[in-house]
């Protein structure tokens, strides 16, 4: 299944794995599941664990606005 399409431009950001990190990437991608390269993998699993940081409450979810193609933060209500 194909993910959403994003309503904002998406960043890249590079990040160093050891080459045992980069198989385990590579095997997750193996059934589709975790997309079909190991840099979607690692989208999936870095966005999964910020969801699983929101839930246990050690990071607050955020709210964004779209403003003349920037996404940033939403105005906290007073």
């Amino acid at each position: 299944m194909a993910r959403p399409t994003n309503n904002f431009d998406s960043v890249t950001m590079t990040i160093a794995v050891t080459p045992q990190i980069r198989m385990y990437l590579e095997d997750l991608t193996t059934d589709g599941m975790y997309g079909c390269s190991p840099s979607e993998a690692a989208r999936l699993l870095i966005g999964q664990a910020i969801e699983a940081k929101i839930r246990e409450g050690t990071l607050s979810r955020r709210k964004f606005i779209v403003q003349n193609g920037d996404v940033l933060p939403a105005a906290d209500p007073a």
